[in-house]
């Protein structure tokens, strides 16, 4: 019997020939063919990148062939471990795909509310040439970036940031030895110098709104807060509010908690907020990477053979 694997969401073309080049069947969910609670009876692996994977779901599939779940990408919080772990459900992730997109993203992002890049660009198109009088921008040399979650993007971060002459705080209680030039804080030290805070923690029931309102009102009224890691790690409601209020100078945010937003959603019109869609690790190279690499461990585990990168 030929291996089956379903596709959630369009990825790359380099997992799905991959598979398809070693005898594997491959459903398209996102071509509208099936709908995933059918999907899932049929097949041996899942490929997924949003769609939540919950236990309903897995149990469906693994009373019938599933065997393995890949996430294209690093963030697991879209599928439920625990029932995988119960049900004996291999999971398989890309950690190291997104590490540079991401990184350079998080720079960018820090970059544009620096230069206030929008704004002088929105100024200079409605006749404001005297922009340049009346809002100054900032220099990064000398700067404290404080990283929330010091893994292999928050490491990239930190790295790019000492190339701007940037001072580097870090906050993550399971973190190995960091570099002697940075310098390791809790959480309310780094929120209160930090003038710009980088979030690069995974979301769980302990990260879940780790920056509410109170720990958002540590920050410095200068500083901005930049969120490329899960948007349920920040309290949306209370940072719009701050900053409307002038406590937080601003934020950058390609990720929030429901994506798409509701068009309901405060975020949307706050002032001094950038969004990015959830695209930091979006570059072509990441893509063809996370597709490619999802794909190989799909097969690995299939084959009874060991993946690089196993939560399960």
């Amino acid at each position: 019997m030929r291996f089956k694997v379903l596709i959630t969401e369009k990825i790359h073309e380099s997992g799905i020939n991959l598979l398809r080049e070693n005898d594997v069947d491959v459903i398209l969910l996102y071509e509208g063919r099936s709908k995933i609670e059918e999907a899932i009876k049929e097949v041996d692996g899942v490929i997924v990148r949003v769609t939540r994977l919950g236990r309903e779901l897995l149990e469906t599939g693994k009373k019938h062939r599933l065997k393995v779940i890949a996430k294209h990408g690093i963030g697991v919080d879209n599928i439920d471990l625990e029932a995988a772990r119960d049900l004996g459900i291999r999971v398989v992730y890309v950690p190291e795909a997104v590490v540079n997109a991401v990184a350079e993203h998080t720079i960018g992002l820090i970059l544009l509310m620096a230069k206030r890049f929008m704004e002088y660009d929105r100024a200079v198109r409605s006749g404001n040439w005297e922009i340049k009088y009346e809002k100054e921008n900032l220099e990064l040399k000398g700067k404290v970036l404080g990283i929330i979650g010091f893994g292999r993007i928050g490491k990239a971060v930190a790295s790019l940031a000492r190339c701007f002459g940037m001072r580097i705080l870090v906050y993550d209680p399971y973190a190995e030895a960091i570099e002697p030039s940075m310098k390791r804080v809790s959480l309310e030290e780094l929120l209160e110098n930090s003038d710009f805070v980088s979030i690069h923690c995974p979301l769980t029931r302990e990260t879940y709104h780790l920056l509410g309102e109170e720990e958002l009102k540590r920050m410095k009224k200068t500083a901005y807060l930049i969120n490329t890691a899960r948007g349920g790690i920040v309290d949306e409601e209370a940072l719009c509010k701050l900053i409307r209020v002038g406590k937080i100078a601003g934020a950058a945010l390609d990720t929030i908690e429901e994506e798409p937003p509701n068009p309901r959603n405060p975020i949307l019109s706050c002032p001094n907020v950038v969004l990015t869609a959830h695209t930091a690790g979006s570059t072509s190279q990441a893509l063809k990477t996370m597709s490619f690499l999802a794909a190989k461990q799909i097969l690995q585990v299939l084959r009874g053979e060991k993946p690089k990168y196993a939560l399960i």
